[in-house]
């Protein structure tokens, strides 16, 4: 029998998180085969080319914004930029830290992919396949023709301890994810997509809707795609991304 005891307390305290989770479910554990369907929702959601977004922000207190993010997935960057505030980001396109620009004309400073961009409830970590993981102690929630539920437990490098994902199960892309920190009963965050379209071979999402609990806010973003032919290097350099012009030719 596994002395928990022997475990540091962190991880006995999640692997006893993991047990009571499992516990209240009536899923079947993860296997080859739902193994291979997150494989394949994780290359659905890696951007095979450059692509970008002109973003309509509405916050829940009635604030809106214009904003555009621009993906490169050649050189590994995420941008996002805040038309009306001048704040700015770049940012990985995985778990890690980037730089902000949290005003115009101010001094670039520290970011992480699961800090919020601008004021907005969108994070950088949701522009890449955050659930990339161990998939060992994953295990199906929910499963019907359209959608499957997955419960992901995550490692202690992320900020998370559990992510409820609901799949569109032919797209196999997230409509859904519940975001919990610390135990099943703490939902922090919960994000809703929907009016996808394909940009390049990729069904991308035309709305999102994310309520943050911690911080009791909303964001909703309407986002207009385009496929680019390339990206302006200034956007995607640390020492001109504050000063980058955002509108050059798109293309045809």
């Amino acid at each position: 029998m596994t002395n928990l005891s022997a475990r540091p307390p962190r991880m006995a305290g999640r692997v006893l998180l993991f047990l009571s989770v499992l516990a209240m479910a009536t899923p079947a554990l993860a296997g080859g085969e739902l193994e291979a369907f997150l494989e394949r929702t994780v290359r659905m959601a890696v951007h095979n080319r450059p692509v970008r977004a002109d973003i309509n922000i509405v916050r829940g207190d009635g604030g809106k914004e214009q904003a555009v993010l621009v993906v490169d997935p050649e050189r590994g960057h995420q941008f996002f930029a805040a038309r009306g505030s001048g704040w700015r980001s770049l940012l990985p396109l995985d778990w890690g830290k980037g730089r902000a620009i949290r005003s115009a004309g101010a001094r670039p400073a520290e970011l992480g992919t699961d800090e919020p961009l601008a004021a907005t409830d969108l994070r950088g970590m949701e522009v890449f396949p955050f659930w990339r993981t161990d998939y060992r102690m994953a295990f199906i929630s929910d499963d019907n023709r359209n959608e499957k539920t997955v419960t992901l437990y995550m490692p202690d490098t992320i900020p998370y301890t559990l992510l409820v994902i609901t799949f569109d199960r032919a797209k196999m892309i997230p409509t859904m994810v519940k975001y919990y920190k610390d135990t099943m009963n703490n939902l922090v965050r919960l994000r809703r997509d929907s009016d996808f379209v394909m940009v390049g071979s990729r069904p991308r999402p035309g709305k999102v809707e994310i309520r943050d609990f911690s911080t009791n806010s909303s964001t909703t973003l309407e986002l207009s795609w385009s496929v680019l032919a390339t990206v302006p290097v200034q956007l995607m350099e640390a020492g001109t991304f504050a000063k980058a012009s955002l509108d050059w030719p798109e293309p045809g």
